[in-house]
């Protein structure tokens, strides 16, 4: 097993590099499958999308002086030369993503050959939901409307956006559940009052099971600023929500017309306000529930891991 007393991250990084190098030296294999942050193994899920333009996509919401302290910051500059290194290593021989939006990132940055990239979406518990998905259905529905926004660092998750276009929202009875951590949610409960929206809006911190909220909820609402593919689409979608979802969350690819929606353009508070009122017109019923839900069950774990077994051993 692998310990370091290492304290800074890139140290950390570096010894998890070395000692994995180590081991295949010691332990060939035909086969070898990383999960990103190294630089060397036949076959790559990059699940966590390309670093170079997670970086790029932060200068949309960081002042311009932090992205050049990210590009002299010896962790980021460490995890660009190994991102570097493990795509265009003769030796790969599978690069998986999980979205097209990754892959077509990968091929405007890197030297990689398209054919070694293969694009599998992110799975779900489809079966294991299925208990849950039917309490939702038989659970009294709130008084409104309900949007549920998921996830931690509320700026690169785009919740500023959304706030912006639930304020431009003609129809006023609405609630939105926020369900995540951020160390600066002071800055965000202060932009509600702003807005006048201390009525609409509940901060509910984070939490260990998000299952209850996405029972209770109309739509998810994904305006990430980056999201390789947030797993939260899935969730959302196998227990019958409506998604509005950015287009740079790679889990964008995944809707249909009557399973969710796309924002065009996160910094257009019109095109915001534009895709929330579309979700207005797709409350949660069990008859559209049971649609969306049935959208995404050829998403579940057990195929989506058989594409994975099939195409290591193929190649």
């Amino acid at each position: 097993s692998f310990s370091t007393k290492s304290k800074t991250s890139v140290s950390k990084l570096w010894d998890f590099e070395g000692f994995c190098n180590g081991y295949l030296k010691s332990h060939p294999t035909d086969i070898v499958f990383g999960l990103d942050r190294n630089r060397t193994q036949t076959h790559l899920r990059a699940g966590s999308g390309v670093h170079r333009s997670f970086l790029e996509h932060r200068k949309k919401f960081e002042p311009k002086w932090k992205y050049f302290r990210h590009m002299i910051n010896p962790l980021h500059t460490s995890l660009l030369h190994i991102e570097k290194t493990g795509f265009e290593h003769p030796d790969l021989k599978v690069l998986f993503t999980n979205s097209h939006l990754v892959k077509n990132e990968i091929l405007s940055h890197y030297a990689v050959e398209e054919s070694k990239i293969a694009v599998v979406h992110n799975g779900v518990e489809w079966h294991k939901w299925q208990e849950d998905f039917d309490a939702s259905l038989e659970s009294p529905r709130p008084s409104c409307y309900e949007f549920l926004f998921l996830g931690n660092n509320f700026e690169r998750k785009g919740l500023r956006p959304l706030l912006m276009g639930l304020r431009n929202l003609s129809r006023k009875v609405f609630h939105l559940n926020v369900v995540g951590y951020d160390k600066h949610q002071k800055r965000f409960e202060n932009l509600v009052q702003k807005l006048k929206l201390s009525g609409n809006v509940t901060f509910c911190g984070a939490k260990n099971d998000v299952r209850p909220y996405l029972q209770k909820a109309d739509s998810l609402v994904i305006p990430s600023y980056y999201d390789p593919f947030a797993n939260v689409t899935v969730e959302a979608l196998a227990m019958g929500l409506f998604v509005v979802s950015s287009k740079t969350n790679g889990g964008c690819e995944v809707l249909t017309e009557k399973s969710g929606c796309i924002i065009e353009d996160l910094g257009d508070e019109t095109a915001m306000k534009n895709a929330l009122e579309i979700a207005l017109n797709h409350p949660k019923t069990p008859e559209n529930a049971k649609k969306i839900r049935t959208s995404v069950q050829s998403l579940d774990f057990s195929i989506q891991l058989g594409i994975y077994l099939e195409k290591c051993l193929s190649i």
